[in-house]
């Protein structure tokens, strides 16, 4: 009995080492797109499952109404994880101080370059992943701490609401509710791909 119990719990361990590196794997071989593109009367950019670090992209109507007039149980968050121009993240961020027109610079003094980003993702829910998904965006701005710069945090891309609450408990990250809430919807890489590449000036 003893023995069919290690062998199974053997088993379930193996089994989760390789779910564990496939999605490693699968995180590896993503080709993260940055920036917003345009096509028609839509704009669309990229975006980050927080339930899986899967990339997605969201699709904004020119004309949505800005701020979003949903009431709030009908608002779901949308997670702005702001990283400094000397972090070393290599990786391409969802949006760049010169490929978005939002989120470009934060007010700290802790961040370097006159608060000027290197990058930003945008974490949200999606509704086949579980997440909490809603077509109106509560924007929650997550900024790193003196503490998250110290020890290196900015270093570390987040791509999951796990990851970034584990942030948050060791005080590496911290949130702010900035009072804007947007209309989009999820879409597909093929419809990402139609809109030409939109620029701006920080």
């Amino acid at each position: 009995m003893v023995r069919v119990a290690a062998g199974a719990l053997v088993a379930f361990i193996v089994v989760g080492i390789l779910v564990i590196g496939d999605a490693a794997l699968t995180r590896a071989a993503t080709v993260w797109y940055t920036g917003q593109r345009a096509f028609g009367n839509v704009t669309v950019e990229p975006a980050v499952d927080d339930a899986t670090g899967e990339e997605i992209f969201l699709l904004t109507p020119n004309g949505a109404p800005f701020p979003s007039k949903a009431p709030e149980r009908a608002q779901a968050p949308l997670y702005l994880v702001a990283y400094p121009t000397n972090s070393t993240i290599t990786d391409a961020f969802n949006c760049t101080p010169t490929t978005c027109d939002h989120a470009q610079r934060v007010p700290f003094p802790w961040y370097p370059s006159g608060g000027l980003l290197k990058g930003h993702d945008h974490l949200v829910g999606v509704s086949r992943t579980g997440g909490d998904f809603n077509v109106a965006w509560d924007v929650e701005l997550d900024y790193f701490t003196q503490q998250g710069f110290a020890d290196g945090a900015i270093n570390h891309r987040i791509l999951t609401l796990d990851e970034l609450n584990a942030a948050k408990t060791r005080g590496d990250v911290q949130p702010a509710d900035i009072g804007v809430v947007f209309n989009c919807s999820s879409t597909n890489v093929a419809t990402y791909l139609r809109g030409r590449p939109l620029t701006f000036t920080p």
